[in-house]
């Protein structure tokens, strides 16, 4: 069975919600001394170097400290967000609410003072945008990790003129991604990450108004 076609909302949504990764995990990186909130591979990769280096007497600067904040807080984010929107008990407006739960989680990440706190709250954060994600079908689109959505894209150019479309898609989620990491670490360059943390957060609160919104239209969706 091939995956549907995005529809134009959610092509929009997913592409917004890349833009909010991909700024958050640019202004980590460069902030929150190089460490990723929305890439769990790569943080898996600093995790794994930092552990080695440790256990081989190695010194090349890298901690565990900061990936291990941020594969748990977003683990936790993203299991307690699919736990929340099991089909069981999902209602209307059960996928909205991850978006408010993002905002929160973004807000908490921007007044946070101590390093490793800042990270697990954005991290967080991205866990529950994932799931959201996940949730409202985006199909071949990760919005915070883009190995899988690359592979898609490339699987797809051959897929003909309905793989083309969601070709279409992937590629426009990476282009956003590229972007959004550059404008990120240029503005937690320029004023803070928490200035960032609240911009994304500030972008989150107009989306869950808006599935809020649209809930409350179709109450059976």
């Amino acid at each position: 069975m091939r995956p549907p076609v995005p529809t134009y909302a959610h092509a929009w949504t997913a592409l917004v919600l890349t833009a909010i990764a991909g700024a958050v995990d640019g202004a980590g990186f460069l902030s929150l001394s190089q460490q990723f909130v929305a890439n769990q591979t790569g943080n898996a990769v600093l995790l794994a170097v930092a552990v080695s280096g440790e256990m081989t007497g190695r010194e090349d600067g890298l901690s565990p400290v900061g990936p291990l904040w941020s594969l748990l807080g977003f683990s936790l984010g993203a299991v307690l967000a699919s736990l929340a929107t099991r089909r069981h008990v999902l209602t209307s407006f059960g996928v909205p609410l991850l978006l408010l739960v993002e905002v929160v989680m973004l807000g908490l990440a921007g007044l946070a003072q101590g390093f490793e706190l800042a990270i697990a709250l954005a991290a967080f954060a991205m866990g529950v945008q994932s799931i959201h994600a996940a949730r409202i079908g985006l199909s071949g689109v990760s919005t915070t990790v883009l190995t899988g959505t690359l592979i898609a894209l490339f699987v797809n150019l051959s897929g003909g003129r309905r793989g083309l479309r969601s070709g279409r898609l992937q590629a426009g989620v990476w282009a956003v991604y590229l972007v959004a990491a550059g404008l990120g670490s240029a503005l937690a360059h320029a004023v803070s990450f928490s200035a960032v943390c609240w911009t994304a957060a500030a972008v989150a609160a107009a989306m869950s108004v808006a599935a809020f919104a649209e809930a409350h239209r179709h109450p059976s969706l």
